[in-house]
């Protein structure tokens, strides 16, 4: 990114040039209150021009100040390196979504951008501040998005929560990441990152449609489920909870819902169960599957990048160096409960090449 050094007129003198274009719109928003409320935000950019214009007389700003045209960020630049973007309402409100956090139609050289907000409800009004002290929160239409609020407490700013100045985070290649990374972090149980295809996929990009679990292959199912019993070892406890991250992750990165997650474990009652010469009795369905599908789970453990499973497994600074071991581990301390000893029945297992049922199938 080229970032301009210019520093004439200095960021001081544009705010106070864009505090005297707020004032006049007011002044003019009372004495022509049914003008303004017929307007837009796009119809509002030539009277915000206007209205810096005669601001700007007698100052450096003056003759600099141009409409951008074509969807480009912001709306409005002055001396080629400051900027007003301009944002209007209906609703009595100063709150409203604002633009994307890539800024990816960012008008080059500007440096510095204020926000001019109309609200465009009786009364008329108009403020103005420095963009990213507006900032108070990021919403996802089809990508992430700021919010914007007028009244933003000082310190109350998303940059404030995430740890980040806001000329920081759109410096970077990806500025997504560090958003990603907070949202993370704030997740409570049962919570996910719909919109994101993140550090917990094991797939390409999320599809764009959404598929019910029962509209899917075998071969699609059995699939999700050895996905599902390498990542997430709480499947094997007895919590209630034990399908929610599976759940989400299945819509987050694969388009997939179910309305019942337990049936596809749970469904079909209980096995025996014979492997490396123990007998094991009354074990719940889950572990016959997990017998079906052992070479594509093990396959998926071994394989699959450190830092997916780091999230997965909600682990950190895991000795990865023997992977089942660990996964066994993981998965015999979610299944405690058991009335048998699940980890020496994964390592007879996973250890094991000719398993069959008591009956004798495959």
């Amino acid at each position: 990114m080229i970032i301009s050094t210019n520093r004439e007129p200095s960021l001081e003198e544009f705010e106070t040039l864009c505090n005297t274009m707020c004032k006049y719109m007011n002044d003019k928003a009372k004495a022509e209150l049914e003008y303004y409320l017929s307007k837009g935000a796009q119809k509002l950019e030539p009277e915000v021009k206007l209205a810096l214009d005669i601001a700007a007389k007698g100052t450096k700003f003056e003759n600099t100040i141009e409409i951008i045209s074509g969807q480009r960020f912001p709306d409005i630049v002055a001396a080629k390196y400051y900027g007003v973007e301009v944002k209007s309402t209906k609703d009595d409100k100063w709150t409203m979504i604002g633009g994307s956090v890539a800024e990816g139609t960012r008008v080059e050289d500007v440096e510095h951008i204020f926000i001019l907000f109309g609200k465009l409800h009786k009364p008329v009004e108009f403020k103005t501040r420095r963009y990213e002290d507006c900032l108070c929160d990021i919403a996802v239409t089809h990508s992430p998005r700021y919010k914007i609020d007028m009244e933003l407490k000082q310190g109350d700013t998303i940059f404030d929560k995430m740890g980040i100045t806001y000329d920081e985070m759109r410096k970077l290649d990806n500025p997504i990441d560090p958003v990603v990374k907070y949202f993370r972090s704030i997740l409570k149980p049962g919570e996910s990152l719909w919109w994101v295809n993140g550090e917990d996929a094991t797939a390409g990009e999320t599809p764009a449609k959404i598929r019910m679990w029962k509209t899917l292959s075998k071969s699609e199912r059995e699939e999700l489920i050895a996905q599902g019993f390498a990542l997430f070892p709480e499947l094997f406890s007895n919590s209630p909870n034990k399908y929610e991250r599976f759940t989400l992750w299945l819509v987050a990165n694969h388009g997939v819902v179910s309305s019942s997650m337990r049936d596809p474990f749970s469904a079909g009652g209980q096995i025996d169960f014979e492997v490396n010469g123990r007998l094991y009795q009354h074990l719940p369905k889950k572990y016959g599957q997990l017998a079906a599908s052992k070479d594509r789970v093990e396959e998926i453990v071994m394989t699959i990048d450190g830092q997916t499973l780091t999230a997965t497994w909600h682990v950190v600074n895991a000795d990865f160096q023997n992977r089942m071991k660990y996964w066994i581990a993981l998965v015999a301390k979610s299944a405690e409960t058991e009335n048998f000893d699940v980890e020496q029945f994964l390592e007879d297992l996973f250890a094991e090449s000719n398993m069959h049922n008591i009956d004798g199938s495959e």
